[in-house]
């Protein structure tokens, strides 16, 4: 080889690093931007609700709605949930450095005490909750001894950090401004709507018509499970037609099996009579 083409090769080579380099810091930049952005607080009137028969409400939710997924049994973090790659807290540790409006901002609104974004926390499906069952969720944190170690926290991975600045991954706080409500269905589903939306909208979308990124489709049930299936599916994630899903399995067993029989009765109501108002819809014209 030449010397001309020697030069040549390592000025292509250097312009090509720099390349690298300036593509790198690019990423950086805007991750960063997303990741360290801050939101302004939401006024929130939340204090924990302590009595025993509360504190039972909570822990409820807390295990209905899969916070011991991503947090652990215990909530001692992390769990095996897909969070848990970036360390999901230990909030027995945790809960005792956030007053009540912080634990009401992480849980309905995705945002840490400081106004920055969570990156894994589901508002989308949270936002959901009331007053009344942040409360309880509150007081069954603030219940909790502390225990195990403090979990440091991870920072997202080169992969991820850049689908942040390419904008295929979506903040928690950007899910829930997107979000929509699932289809209301009338006043006599509402209570199957609403332990819909905030315990299957995390997988399945906060309308319930699944979304991108998301691990569960739209939740259609009519013509596919009867209300007994239904039944055995909420306590076990065992599916018709041999159909097997490994994640629903453990959240049914870990999670929806904590339902009672009112309740997934409720939720079935619920989702047919949106199968039915949706069939309506989309039905085509004559």
């Amino acid at each position: 080889m030449t010397r001309r083409k020697i030069v040549l090769a390592s000025l292509c080579a250097l312009v090509g690093l720099a390349a690298l380099f300036a593509g790198y810091l690019a990423v950086e930049t805007r991750a960063r931007a997303v990741l360290e952005a801050r939101h302004a607080r939401p006024a929130s009137e939340v204090q924990a609700a302590t009595a025993p028969e509360a504190v039972a409400a909570g822990r409820r939710l807390a295990v209905a709605a899969g916070c011991t997924f991503c947090h652990g049994d215990g909530l001692a973090g992390p769990g095996p949930g897909p969070a848990s790659s970036l360390r999901s807290p230990n909030l027995t540790l945790v809960v005792g450095h956030r007053s009540d409006a912080d634990l009401d901002l992480a849980i309905r609104h995705a945002l840490r005490a400081d106004g920055t974004g969570e990156l894994a926390m589901p508002s989308y499906a949270y936002a959901g909750f009331s007053d009344r069952e942040v409360a309880e969720i509150a007081g069954y944190l603030r219940s909790l001894p502390p225990r195990g170690a403090a979990v440091q926290p991870r920072l997202p991975g080169f992969m991820t950090r850049l689908a942040i600045a390419a904008g295929r991954f979506k903040s928690q706080t950007d899910r829930l401004a997107d979000a929509r409500p699932p289809l209301d269905a009338g006043q006599q589903f509402e209570a199957g709507r609403h332990l819909a939306n905030v315990a299957c909208g995390q997988c399945h979308g906060s309308d319930l018509g699944g979304a991108p990124g998301l691990p569960g489709p739209d939740l259609t049930v009519r013509t596919y499970y009867s209300r007994a299936q239904f039944h055995q599916l909420m306590k076990t994630g065992e599916m018709p037609q041999n159909v097997h899903s490994e994640l629903m399995q453990e959240v049914a067993r870990a999670n929806f099996s904590s339902f009672t029989e009112a309740e997934v009765d409720a939720i079935y109501d619920y989702l047919q009579a949106r199968d039915v108002r949706l069939a309506a819809v989309r039905k085509p014209a004559s």
